[in-house]
């Protein structure tokens, strides 16, 4: 599925307003999709702005409520994509821990919405977001899409949230097995870069961003959680490879670097090294936010990506990722406030 071949492509990023979601719509964008966006509202953040570039004012931004199918029903309908991006969800695990009928109507029924809609109207392929969340404990290592997400005993170890996106993952199956529709799905992995939002369970916000500002940090708990973290442009860019992967590829892919494990210790200290004098102190136990996550954290293969898709991530070495995270930051502050 060569963009070069489909110049007149028409892609719809639900969520496209968002952190990732603007990273995918610009590099649509940028491989020769006209490209079309959902998001909570039509104005656009000065992040998204600034991420989308020269291409703010070529995308059209229509506001939709992920939860609100007649109306995702009638976009999808008016704007007839030949391929959907499917991020619109509610990520915030603790949240909706305490919500479980949130995370169905949002992210199990906006789900179940954009599938029908785009096998109703020959949508050609759909990708859908999903999560690592949908895993339980880690039966194996590094962790495949073999991996079972569900156990004789035990569904996925991030509780609601986890359950709402294996739900949706299911569905996506059902779909392609019932009706032949063509979905992929994408498990990204504790994604950063410039343009995460404050909410993002993984710290690197709350280090990078105080750090250039020139501000000290200072977290009680958390340090001891390793993860794979996983740069911003690279899950965009995995994404493209999924739109355009051959008919005989996998369904499933994670959005990693398939590198061992990084605390968010070593990852401040990292920061510490990229920024001359912060100071950035995070407590060595495990928060309460991030006890979910402790036992789904294993070593991710990638290995489907790189021989089906031909994908490797460009920011593998997190030193180097950071290391862009903070440029960026430097930039968008600059454009901000011109001297």
């Amino acid at each position: 599925m060569d963009s070069a071949l489909h110049p007149k492509r028409r892609a719809l990023v639900t969520g496209g307003t968002g952190f990732i979601g603007s990273y995918v719509a610009r590099i649509l964008c940028e491989h020769g999709r006209t490209v079309s966006v959902l998001g909570r509202s039509q104005d656009l953040s000065p992040e998204t702005r600034f991420v989308l570039g020269p291409w703010a004012e070529q995308v059209s931004v229509h506001q939709a409520a992920i939860d609100d199918s007649p109306r995702i029903t009638q976009l999808i309908k008016d704007l007839r994509p030949t391929e959907i991006v499917h991020l619109a969800a509610i990520v915030d695990p603790p949240a909706l821990q305490n919500d479980p009928a949130r995370a169905f109507t949002a992210n199990v029924g906006g789900t179940i919405t954009v599938l029908d809609a785009a096998r109703r109207f020959d949508v050609e392929r759909v990708v859908y977001f999903s999560s690592i969340g949908v895993l339980p404990p880690v039966q194996y290592e590094p962790i495949d899409a073999s991996h079972p997400i569900i156990l004789p005993r035990q569904g996925p170890a991030s509780g609601v949230y986890g359950a709402s996106k294996a739900a949706g993952e299911l569905f996506c199956l059902a779909y392609q097995q019932s009706f032949g529709l063509n979905v992929r799905i994408v498990r990204p992995s504790a994604t950063y870069g410039f343009g995460m939002r404050s909410h993002s369970a993984n710290y690197m916000k709350e280090f990078v961003e105080p750090a250039v500002r020139g501000e000290s940090v200072k977290l009680a708990s958390g340090g001891a959680l390793p993860r794979d973290y996983t740069h911003v442009l690279d899950v965009a860019s995995l994404t493209l490879a999924v739109l355009e992967a051959p008919d005989d590829s996998d369904r499933v892919f994670y959005a990693a670097t398939g590198e061992p494990l990084i605390t968010a210790a070593e990852c401040a200290q990292l920061v510490r090294e990229l920024v001359p004098g912060s100071e950035i102190a995070i407590g060595p136990g495990i928060a309460e936010a991030d006890k979910l996550e402790v036992a789904f954290r294993g070593v991710l293969s990638i290995d489907n990506a790189r021989q089906q898709l031909g994908w490797q991530p460009k920011y593998w070495v997190l030193r180097d990722g950071i290391a862009e995270y903070i440029e960026r930051y430097r930039e968008f502050l600059g454009s901000r406030n011109p001297c």
